[in-house]
């Protein structure tokens, strides 16, 4: 008889303890506003980096354009692999005024070993600096590389984790924001 009494104890606490763990959180009111987040439709947080050039470039000066924002270190050769590809995309789109904006941030390497680096392989997109890794933080970035695909109106529609593997995978997320 004790040990039925345990038993029962222990299962109507573990019920218990299940429905506390399925309620679901309350929605905030729809207003009509995307939610700032970093997960697919959030609103991307804002940020300003300055780029190759000293210019800082923050993410709310592109509203009106999608963008693609990669985050990457020259020691990532993933990060190398799939650098083609944004490349195709910059070059695509560089004179276009309403066109894809592509953007590389390099997180914590030296502005002077970037520089190098884009000497010795040609590449000519933009690459922005987060010195302090905090915008790679923002953005969960602990593992490069990673790419956000953010359409015109500041929304995230893709996400792309680990490295672009063709042609056809990059164009399919970019289809997303254009």
């Amino acid at each position: 008889m004790k040990r039925k009494l345990i038993t029962l104890s222990f299962l109507l606490i573990g019920s218990l303890c299940l429905s506390a763990c399925n309620q679901a959180a309350p929605l905030p009111p729809d207003d009509g506003e995307a939610l700032t987040g970093i997960r697919i439709n959030n609103l991307a947080p804002d940020f300003s980096l300055k780029d190759l050039t000293g210019q800082d470039i923050s993410l709310s000066g592109l509203k009106g354009s999608g963008v693609v924002l990669n985050f990457w270190m020259i020691s990532c050769g993933y990060c190398q692999d799939e650098m083609p590809f944004f490349e195709a995309a910059y070059n695509e789109n560089k004179s276009l005024p309403s066109g894809i904006k592509v953007f590389m941030v390099n997180i914590r390497e030296s502005q002077s070993l970037i520089e190098r680096f884009m000497a010795n392989t040609g590449f000519t997109f933009p690459v922005l600096l987060d010195t302090t890794g905090d915008i790679g933080q923002l953005y969960n970035a602990n593992y490069i590389p990673i790419t956000y695909f953010i359409n015109a109106e500041g929304i995230i529609k893709a996400i792309k984790f680990g490295g672009v593997s063709s042609q056809a995978d990059f164009d399919n997320q970019l289809k997303k924001i254009t």
